[in-house]
């Protein structure tokens, strides 16, 4: 039941590398930060289980969840900078997300999180939810502020694991390792997850409408990833007006509609300029092609976001 050699560890540099780290979610990740991206995961593989460890540098991220995969997430260190899915963090709230789920974060600082993966069909006789959580509704997702005893439990157990795993990794090795951190983690996930009724967390007037409008403009920018988007046709292709797209984006990232776009085409910039195969490539024309006609604020704006400039991401590529 117990795969040998529980723990992966990686180290990340760039925002693509992160994209299925988790298994069981797809994520992507646009930096906001000054200075280069840095991410870590530690996963920690028990059977039908896993749990992962992660840090990461300020960004924004857009989650989802495998439809046969269920997660529950803790914010640990540098969770007081988070918004999630239009919620601003909340000392001791857990997110819980069923298959399909869909999160929006963004945290303005480096943050910390553990992951607790496992099958869909296994929540309900593993976690024994209460009736009608979200956990056990296809795309469902909820926030819950558990007693803070269980918190706490959970948070030592994890962090306990998370120093294992950095410093003595051999330790979940054995299987029997593996099965006792399966079991108190399960433990401790059961308490989290079936609390009294008045804990959960009710998302703000019409974060609804604002996430189904940022994850509609990021569908269509997907779709769209050979050219550079900006808000107009946004507005006119989701049929809603500029003001109602930057609302919707404030609310979730806490950034307008153009600062996003800006963003988002710039790790267009980094992503070509990274994968450049045969002839070297002029920066000036990949930054002319992604919509960037100020080349000095181009290089300046680039080097703030990344930690060095276009030319030493060349230099790296060609490497």
């Amino acid at each position: 039941m117990f795969c040998k050699g529980g723990v992966q560890s990686h180290q990340f540099t760039e925002p693509e590398q992160v994209t299925t780290a988790q298994g069981g979610v797809f994520c992507q990740v646009i930096p906001i930060g000054a200075g280069p991206f840095a991410a870590a995961m530690h996963s920690i593989s028990m059977g039908d289980v896993t749990l992962n460890l992660g840090q990461v540098s300020a960004c924004m991220g857009l989650l989802r969840t495998a439809s046969d995969r269920a997660l529950l997430q803790l914010p640990l260190e540098g969770a007081e900078s988070l918004t999630l899915n239009t919620v601003p963090y909340r000392p001791g709230m857990v997110g819980t997300y069923a298959g399909g789920a869909d999160l929006l974060r963004v945290g303005s600082r480096p943050t910390s999180f553990a992951t607790l993966v496992l099958p869909s069909d296994a929540v309900e006789p593993l976690l024994e939810p209460a009736a009608g959580s979200r956990l056990l509704q296809p795309g469902g997702s909820a926030f819950m502020q558990p007693c803070p005893a269980f918190v706490d439990r959970a948070k030592r157990i994890i962090i306990a694991a998370r120093a294992t795993a950095s410093t003595m990794p051999d330790v979940f090795d054995a299987e029997q390792s593996r099965f006792a951190l399966r079991d108190a983690l399960l433990k401790v996930a059961h308490d989290l997850v079936s609390p009294e009724t008045d804990v959960k967390i009710r998302m703000p007037r019409g974060a609804q409408a604002r996430r189904r409008i940022v994850l509609r403009a990021d569908a269509y920018i997907r779709t769209h990833m050979d050219r550079p988007i900006y808000s107009e046709e946004l507005c006119n292709v989701l049929a809603v007006s500029a003001s109602c797209l930057a609302d919707a984006f404030r609310a979730t990232f806490g950034i307008s509609p153009h600062r996003f776009l800006k963003l988002r085409r710039m790790s267009m910039v980094r992503a070509a300029l990274q994968s450049c195969e045969g002839r070297v490539p002029l920066i000036k024309s990949v930054a002319l092609g992604h919509g960037f006609w100020h080349l000095g604020q181009f290089a300046h704006d680039y080097r703030a976001i990344f930690g060095e400039t276009p030319s030493d991401t060349l230099v790296r590529a060609r490497r």
